[in-house]
This record gives structure tokens, sequence and C-alpha cells, in this order.
């Protein structure tokens, strides 16, 4: 089967023009994040190992998530990881994954709360501070709870936290300790309680890319999660990362 994969994706890659693209993304450690110079991170070999494969170059460039997906959507040659399919987005872009799943979590910012099993109970006990720009604010207004402290970055709401301002804070379970740290927070003042969403991660490209550059990343994709490249990428950049 896995030789079969790899002629397939030489078939592709050989029969369609190689491709120059644009790959933007935000900073979302251990994901993809800067490093002096250089960006780096999960997402970031993912992707480059997908364009090598597939043999295509990629120029990265960071950017805020919502303004690459802006751009992604009238430009025919620019892809934006790591992203949430959502039904909203679904229609919106082409996809290549699903790359990993991401959970995002409810944490208490006291360690003498008492710990809650749902978000009704956390109502009663204080604010909920999450970014107004992040999916799971409108999921968590569409839940009916009513003490969101809404937040312009990620920054905000761990400087809340620190502050001793906001009684919880929302984050995925991977990158919670890194946003933590550079706000000030220790990591293990922040206590998990109870998962939000669970969704996966993809690359969204324009839709107005070339349908066959699509079929050969994601058969790269394929051929990486067949052969086990993919899980060493995450067991490099993730097998530390906890829920809890």
């Amino acid at each position: 089967m896995k030789r079969i994969a790899v002629c397939l994706l030489s078939l592709l890659t050989f029969t369609a023009v190689a491709a120059d693209l644009n790959m933007l993304t935000d900073n979302h450690p251990p994901l993809h994040f800067q490093q002096g110079n250089q960006l780096v991170g999960f997402g970031v070999d993912v992707v480059q190992a997908l364009a090598d494969m597939a043999g295509d170059q990629v120029h990265f460039q960071q950017v805020p998530l919502l303004r690459a997906l802006h751009v992604a959507s009238t430009e025919p040659t620019t892809g934006v990881f790591t992203v949430l399919r959502t039904a909203e987005r679904d229609g919106q872009y082409q996809w290549v994954g699903p790359l990993m799943e991401v959970e995002t979590a409810l944490y208490s910012t006291e360690s003498t709360r008492q710990p809650v099993r749902s978000l009704l109970e956390a109502g009663h006990q204080g604010r909920i501070a999450v970014p107004r720009k992040w999916l799971v604010y409108s999921y968590l207004q569409k839940q009916d709870v009513n003490n969101l402290y809404g937040v312009e970055t990620p920054e905000q709401m761990m400087r809340l936290a620190r502050l001793g301002r906001a009684e919880f804070v929302v984050a995925d379970t991977l990158s919670v300790a890194t946003m933590a740290r550079e706000e000030g927070v220790p990591p293990e003042q922040l206590h998990y309680q109870i998962p939000l969403m669970k969704e996966a991660t993809y690359i969204a490209f324009s839709p107005l890319s070339d349908p066959r550059q699509i079929a050969r990343w994601q058969q790269a994709l394929d051929t990486m999660r067949q052969d086990g490249r993919l899980e060493q990428l995450k067991q490099r950049w993730l097998a530390d990362r906890t829920p809890r």
C-alpha cells in the first residue's frame, strides 16, 4: 500500500507544474512560532515536508490568522496553516488534512477554587476571559454563557489572569503553558477544568488554487501518515504537551 501511495504521489508530482506558494500562519507555539529570524514548529515542518514531496516551493510569512484567511480567499497561490475547518469556512477554501486534533479547554486561575464540572458551574464562580476573535468565543456565546469577558488578544487574557481580574481563561492544551509564561504567569497557576472543543486542524488553500496541486499535497500528507513521518513530527514537537 505504501509503495502504491508513493507511486501515485510521484505521478501527481511529475504530471503537474510545480507551484510557488505563499504559506501564511500566525504565532501559535509549538505549531508555528518565530525562533530568531526563522519560523519553526510542527506545522512549519509538516508544510515544508509536503512541499518537498509535491515538488513545490514555499515562502513562509507570519501574519494574524484572520488577515491570512482573507488574503487566501482571493490569492490563488496562497495557503494558511494550521486552521480549524469549521462549517462556516468549509466551502470558502480548499483543504488539506487533517494534520492533528487540538483540544481547547477551560482553566481556572486559582488553585484554591473548587473544580467545575460544567460551564453552568463556572458561570457562578467568576468571569471567563477569552479573545473575541477566537472560534471558542462564538461557541461559548452559543452556550448562553453569561459571564464571558471578551478581550482583544491572548496576551491580554493572560495579563488579566496574572492580575487576578479573571477567574477563568480559555486556551488550547498545546499552547497554554507558553502563552502563560510570556505574560509572567507560572503555568502551574492555571488548572485544567473541563474540555470545551476538539477540532481537527488543516491547511486552507485559496479556492482559486489549482485542484491538482491540492491533490498532490493531500496525497503527500496521506503518505506521511502511512509511513510514520507525521507521527514522528508530532512526537518531536508535541510529545510533552499534555491536556492537564
